[in-house]
């Protein structure tokens, strides 16, 4: 499971900066939606204009902030500008910029070289251009929460769908159902959900679902815990085998869990996939993560001896 965070769209962006930056665009377009992250993000590090598709379709006059110019200010218009940078945070089958670009009038088709941040092949001639290479499966950090994979993984809930209880709540029972029927939603998918996965009580199933009905998150399975006593009284090592214990026996191919100590006991106990919303990261091997930001940390370090060209070079042998 390939994943890529808004950090990681940056940093992509700017290892390819000196490229895009030789070809003097002078405006960008980012293609809805998720294009438009990266177009906004090389337009400001490029200092020129952006734009939305339907604005350069409509040829809609150009706004800029007033804390500074772009070097290109003399562009009111988006059809005037001279070389087009058309963006799309990624390309898989190539339908989505194919259908972009037959909205535009062909007359501007000239003046436009398409663009993808990641490509799901390493060799194409459907986009002019693509920056990384990353195949499938692959999940983004804009689009995680609704994404097809979503039909087949388990998601946590509190931390997750919703915020975490506190202390107080957790050990107080009125207080805690309380929380379960008034919790403020965080991430809300837009796809039926494999299984909900909680260490809330079996005994809190019917709030559970109120919640869930009220939010409209559907799922096939919800899978809770029934605790002796305090939902507070059980150590957080019970809390992830209780996860792991579906996971491993399910057809799911990805957790999405709140807590990071919890990600990485679920991904040592199944040997599967767990996305930590907490950290922003998928968790894949446990001695990695174990050691993930002691291992980053050195990546970096080394990775700064090392001359550009030679980095390029060993780029292509990839």
């Amino acid at each position: 499971m390939n994943y890529k965070s808004y950090c990681h769209l940056s940093q992509d962006i700017k290892e390819h900066l000196p490229k895009i930056q030789s070809l003097n665009f002078d405006l960008i377009v980012g293609l809805p939606r998720s294009g438009l992250t990266p177009a906004n993000m090389l337009a400001l590090y490029l200092n020129i204009h952006c734009t939305d598709l339907i604005s350069l379709i409509n040829n809609s006059e150009l706004k800029t902030g007033s804390t500074r110019k772009s070097k290109n200010q003399y562009l009111k218009y988006p059809q005037n500008a001279q070389k087009i940078l058309l963006v799309d945070d990624s390309i898989a089958k190539g339908d989505s910029i194919k259908a972009d670009m037959a909205l535009i009038p062909t007359y501007l088709h000239s003046k436009i070289t398409t663009c993808a941040i990641y490509s799901s092949l390493k060799q194409r001639n459907d986009v002019d251009f693509f920056l990384e290479y990353l195949p499938s499966p692959r999940v983004f950090e804009w689009n995680i929460f609704h994404h097809p994979i979503l039909t087949t993984a388990c998601l946590d809930i509190d931390g997750v769908l919703c915020i975490d209880p506190t202390e107080e709540q957790t050990n107080d029972a009125e207080k805690y159902i309380e929380f379960i029927l008034n919790a403020q939603p965080l991430f809300i998918p837009s796809r039926k959900v494999y299984a909900l996965v909680t260490s809330r009580s079996e005994k809190y199933r019917e709030q559970t679902e109120i919640w869930l009905k009220k939010y409209k998150v559907e799922y096939e399975y919800l899978i809770m815990q029934d605790l002796p006593g305090k939902e507070g009284g059980q150590k957080q090592i019970s809390h992830a085998k209780h996860k792991a214990l579906f996971y491993q026996k399910s057809s799911a191919e990805l957790f999405i869990e709140s807590d990071y100590k919890q990600s990485i006991e679920i991904n040592h106990l199944t040997k599967k996939p767990v996305f930590c919303a907490a950290s922003n990261q998928i968790i894949n091997n446990g001695f990695y993560n174990l050691k993930h930001e002691a291992v980053t940390s050195l990546k970096e370090r080394l990775a700064s001896f090392i001359p550009r060209g030679i980095k390029n070079q060993i780029k292509k042998l990839y």
